[in-house]
């Protein structure tokens, strides 16, 4: 561990680390342009200069390595003179359109600026080097080549990280511009991480573009559901409304990627009618909207006069650790044991690759928390099973909650209609849901639950690690997070169970996860963030 003196504060770094890394370990910004975390270090951009005791000349932070007792200055006027013409140089070319570009409020360049440029540029704008302006680069991607101050970043993801090659260099001196080849679409399933990793506005979003000023974003740190890898994420948005889904770094799990599909999920919320009210069935066989007490009374009162063993809980692996939890806890407090989740084999492949860099084969968020928390512990081994059993008796009430799938492939296309097929076969449903369905007339009681990003809770990864997702937007209408439908449950029975009823916030169920599941122990609701948690050995 070397230690080392960054302008007179003495740092350790780790062993090979460059200045520029030790200085990030330590909360200290050097600026830069190519340098990046995740990327092989190129070291074109000449931002991240700094004055290194016995060394004459300036040298780069992102190619120099930390060696014991080196005495780094990033502050010195000649650094400063120095950064100040490289700004220069960018800025020769370059359009001064910050109030119609779509980086602005996050453009590097204009960080920069403020803070060591400050200076009159004394190239009249009709001397300006022109080139080609919004550029279609596919269903993700736009390019505007002026813009561009040539980091190479969006390159060396294409070649190092898809390994697809799109992005590439074209012209010579002062006309180089990146591009592709006859301005072919980018249509790799990562190509939106071009955007993300773009300093400046050359890259920008399609379906982001003019939405927003990023100024007016209020963010909410996240995870993405739309598989069981758990890329880590940041949710923008702004007056109950998302905006956009940004991959947030976490070495342990995704890096600084996320694939296309996932950074798109949150459209899916938008699609279809929700489920608002709840709504319970009448002696004439139709529903109608009751309040949240009745409907508890109810509920509770139809599943005790059933019995344990002919009481069913479906979950759904798009649930959180705390709402799975909390929902076995109160059917176990019927005497019930018949547990399942398993529409499409989540269990084996929420492990399985669908590509060598992000994306699993199981498109739920939670199902190794569904396996660990005991939803696949109950004798059978699938929607099939529990079908089967509705139809000869041997189940006659249940609990179905059914979310449909952030991202879906054509071999899940007919999970709901075995969900369906489950909830006709039963004398009593009653179906927890975000959006509402046809074949929700069958049920005899449909209860509305928060979605994804409406509340907070967390899920487990297909490696264990247990990751917190915060709430950004609040649910609508009267639905509610799952964990606090069946603390309500268990508040309405003439015995209300303990401490089920008593929960009042998503950490509290945690707790109780924590202490009494064998692949959570010891695990803390704050530990849960950024990394996350993985189970101890």
């Amino acid at each position: 561990m070397p230690k080392f003196t960054l302008n007179e504060q003495e740092l350790e770094a780790q062993p090979g680390q460059t200045i520029i890394q030790a200085a990030m370990d330590h909360g200290l910004e050097i600026p830069h342009y190519c340098y990046h975390p995740d990327l092989p270090i190129d070291g074109n951009c000449r931002m991240c200069l700094v004055d290194v005791e016995k060394i004459p000349k300036l040298t780069p932070a992102c190619a120099t390595v930390v060696s014991e007792g080196m005495v780094v200055r990033s502050h010195t006027d000649r650094v400063k003179e120095a950064v100040r013409g490289v700004l220069e140089f960018l800025l020769i070319n370059h359009p001064v359109d910050c109030p119609v570009c779509d980086q602005a409020g996050e453009c590097r360049l204009q960080d920069y600026y403020m803070v060591y440029g400050l200076h009159t540029s004394d190239i009249p704008l009709e001397s300006k080097v022109r080139k080609r302006k919004v550029i279609d680069l596919g269903p993700m991607v736009v390019l505007d080549q002026e813009r561009c101050v040539l980091c190479s970043r969006c390159v060396r993801f294409c070649d190092h990280v898809t390994g697809t090659g799109e992005l590439q260099f074209f012209g010579r001196g002062d006309h180089v511009a990146i591009g592709t080849f006859e301005d072919r679409p980018i249509e790799n399933p990562y190509s939106g991480n071009v955007v993300d990793i773009c300093p400046v506005g050359a890259l920008t979003s399609r379906d982001f573009r003019f939405k927003c000023r990023v100024w007016f974003l209020n963010s909410a740190d996240s995870v993405c559901a739309g598989c069981s890898t758990g890329c880590n994420a940041r949710i923008d948005h702004r007056d109950e409304t998302i905006f956009r889904l940004i991959p947030r770094r976490n070495a342990e799990v995704n890096l600084s990627w996320m694939c296309d599909e996932g950074r798109l999920t949150f459209h899916e919320l938008n699609k279809g009618e929700r489920a608002i009210v709840p709504m319970t069935k009448g002696a004439d066989g139709a529903q109608s909207r009751v309040s949240w007490e009745v409907a508890a009374r109810e509920i509770d009162s139809r599943l005790r006069q059933t019995g344990g063993d002919a009481v069913l809980g479906f979950a759904s692996a798009s649930l959180t650790n705390e709402a799975l939890f909390s929902m076995k806890r109160y059917l176990e407090s019927l005497g019930a044991s018949k547990f399942e989740f398993r529409l499409d084999g989540e269990d084996r492949k929420a492990t399985e690759r669908e590509d060598e860099i992000l994306r699993r084969l199981d498109k739920r968020p939670n199902s190794t928390g569904a396996v660990k928390l005991g939803f696949a512990d109950g004798g059978m081994q699938s929607i099939d099973d529990a079908i089967r059993a509705a139809k000869a008796g041997q189940v006659r009430a249940a609990i179905v909650t059914y979310i449909k799938p952030l991202v879906v492939r054509d071999s899940q296309r007919e999970a709901e209609s075995r969900i369906a097929e489950l909830v006709r076969s039963l004398e009593y449903s009653v179906v927890l849901a975000t959006h509402k369905a046809d074949w929700h007339s069958a049920a005899s009681a449909v209860i509305p639950i928060a979605a994804w990003s409406e509340e907070q809770g967390t899920y487990t990864n297909h490696e264990g690690r247990v990751q917190m997702a915060n709430r950004a937007v609040h649910p609508p209408g009267e639905a509610r997070p799952a964990w606090q439908v069946f603390a309500m449950l268990a508040g309405a029975s003439p015995s209300a169970t303990a401490p089920v009823s008593a929960w009042r916030s998503a950490s509290q169920v945690f707790d109780e996860i924590s202490a009494s599941v064998p692949g959570f122990k010891g695990m803390r609701f704050e530990h849960t963030r950024l990394p996350g948690a993985l189970p101890r050995d």
